[in-house]
């Protein structure tokens, strides 16, 4: 899951990328700030993998703030958003990715996001992990907080994770579903398996319950040996899909 935070002095604006970029499952707005007041700090805190940067803020500069995260090492990429192309060449001394132009639209953005995925496979990490977060080993048991203590759940008992609101509904195989107040990305991070794939913005599914997928109806079959459940697919989980199965 990729951490990212917006910086856009306009409102419309800062709303309408956060909701494009939520809309990518492996992408995560963290952060949204409509000022550079304290800016630099926040990303230091925050340490989000992207940043998306508007040129004018104000009094104050993207290409200043930009500067200073450069001269501080920050290792977070930055994608400059603005409705003036002049700024560009200075913009790319200071380790960015892309330079996007105002409005921006869903195809502009799908490349941007395609170009951000290949400068961290280059690195060799196709994902980020979340921080102290390690690949679990085989039937490691995972804890998950609840209202009145906490629960130990194996990931190969986990049928599919559905999103409700602030929660996440784990359907077990022979268990009851558990609710727990996490959101659904932070929990594919946490599972950390090539077996999970998210299909939608709603589910995740472990592929060894997998029986069926229909193209025709964008759905999947899930089997738990008790009964089946159709989930909906979206077109990028039909990707994920095809890509998985080769």
């Amino acid at each position: 899951m990729y951490k990212v935070v917006i910086v856009d002095d306009e409102p419309g604006a800062l709303a309408v990328l956060t909701k494009m970029i939520n809309d990518y499952f492996n992408f995560e707005v963290i952060g949204k700030f409509s000022c550079a007041e304290n800016l630099v700090d926040e990303i230091a805190l925050l340490r989000p993998d992207v940043l998306f940067l508007d040129i004018h803020l104000g009094t104050k500069s993207g290409v200043d703030i930009a500067k200073k995260l450069y001269k501080n090492r920050c290792s977070t990429q930055i994608v400059f958003v603005s409705a003036y192309d002049q700024y560009a060449l200075k913009a790319f001394e200071y380790n960015i990715i892309d330079y996007i132009l105002k409005p921006v639209s869903p195809d502009r953005l799908q490349k941007c996001i395609e170009k951000i995925e290949k400068t961290f496979s280059s690195r060799g990490t196709e994902q980020p992990l979340p921080e102290n977060n390690t690949p679990q080993k085989e039937h490691q048991l995972i804890r998950f907080n609840t209202q009145s203590g906490f629960l130990l759940v194996n990931p190969k008992d986990i049928v599919f994770l559905e999103a409700d609101h602030v929660y996440t509904k784990i359907v077990m195989e022979k268990e009851s579903d558990h609710y727990v107040a996490q959101n659904i990305g932070k929990i594919l991070s946490t599972i950390n398996s090539n077996d999970f794939l998210r299909i939608s913005r709603s589910h995740v599914i472990n592929t060894s319950f997998l029986r069926e997928v229909n193209r025709t109806q964008k759905k999947c079959i899930m089997f738990n040996g008790n009964k089946e459940v159709g989930l909906n697919i979206s077109k990028s989980g039909m990707k994920i899909l095809d890509e998985y199965f080769g």
